[in-house]
C-alpha cells in the first residue's frame, strides 16, 4: 500500500480531528446535554436482549452503507455494555458486515458499487483493490486508515479467497477494538485510563502514517522505450474482477 505525502498528512489530520471530536462530544455530554452516559446505559439495559442485537445490526449495516461512519460505535457500545461485552459484539457485527460487503462486491462487481456509492468513493475502492493483497489487508485491518467498509468492498473485487480474508479481518482488528473498548468503558469512571487508551489509539493510527508523510520519495532514472506504468515500478492496471492477490 503506497500513500503520497499529501494523502498521509490528510489522513493524519482526519484522525486527529475525529479523536478531537470524540473529546468534544464527551465534554458536551457531561456539561451541556440533558442526557449522560448513565441514561444511555439504562436505556440499553431496558432493551434487554434487544440492545446487543440492535447494536450488532446497526454496526453491520453501517459497514454495508459505506458513507455511514463506524468509528464512534465501538466506543459507545463499550460505555453502554462494558468493554468485554462490547468487544465481542463489535467482533460479531464486524464479521457480519465484512462478509456481506465482500459478497456484494464479489457477486455483482463494480456496477453494484456504482449504485451504492458516490463516484468518488467507487474510485477509491478501485485504487484499494488494485493494491490489495493479504499482506496489505493485514496492514489495513491493524491500522484502519481507510474505512473497514471500503477495504471489504475492495477485497470482494479481487481474487482473494473468502476464508483467509475473514480470518485476517477478524484477528487483525483485535488490537484497535481492545483499545476502543478500554476508552469507552472508562470514559465515565476513570478519565485518566480513557485518556491514555485514546492516546494509544491515536499513536497506533498515526505512527505508520508518519512514515509516508516524512519519507523522501526516490526519483527513478529516466528510461527509454519503457511504458510509463512500468518505468515507475507500478504494476499494469487491470479491470475490476480480474485483480489478483500475489503481492
Amino acid at each position: 500500500m503506497d500513500l503520497t505525502r499529501r494523502q498521509a498528512l490528510f489522513i493524519i489530520a482526519a484522525v486527529l480531528i475525529a479523536l478531537g471530536l470524540l473529546v468534544v462530544a464527551d465534554q458536551l455530554i457531561e456539561r451541556v446535554s440533558p442526557w449522560d452516559y448513565d441514561d444511555a446505559e439504562r436505556w440499553m439495559k431496558d432493551l434487554g436482549a434487544w440492545g446487543p442485537i440492535l447494536y450488532i445490526l446497526f454496526f453491520a449495516a453501517s459497514m454495508i452503507v459505506a458513507p455511514v461512519p463506524t468509528t464512534p460505535a465501538p466506543f459507545a457500545a463499550a460505555a453502554a455494555f462494558g468493554g468485554v461485552a462490547a468487544f465481542f459484539y463489535t467482533m460479531i457485527a464486524g464479521a457480519i458486515g465484512a462478509s456481506v460487503t465482500f459478497y456484494i462486491a464479489r457477486r455483482w462487481g463494480r456496477p453494484i458499487l456504482e449504485r451504492l456509492m458516490a463516484e468518488r468513493t467507487v474510485r477509491q475502492v478501485d485504487r484499494l483493490a488494485d493494491q490489495l493483497g493479504l499482506r496489505v489487508l493485514i496492514y489495513l485491518r491493524l491500522f484502519p486508515i481507510f474505512g473497514a467498509d471500503y477495504v471489504s468492498y475492495a477485497a470482494g473485487l479481487t481474487r482473494m479467497r473468502f476464508p483467509p480474508y475473514l480470518i485476517i479481518s477478524a484477528v487483525a482488528s483485535v488490537p484497535i477494538l481492545i483499545a476502543a473498548s478500554v476508552v469507552g468503558e472508562n470514559v465515565t469512571d476513570n478519565k485518566l485510563v480513557a485518556g491514555i487508551a485514546l492516546a494509544v489509539v491515536a499513536a497506533f493510527l498515526i505512527l505508520p502514517l508518519s512514515y509516508f508523510a516524512l519519507r523522501k520519495r526516490r526519483v527513478s532514472p529516466p528510461t527509454v522505450g519503457v511504458p510509463p506504468e512500468e518505468a515507475d515500478g507500478s504494476p499494469p492496471s487491470s479491470s475490476a474482477g480480474r485483480r489478483t492477490v500475489e503481492r
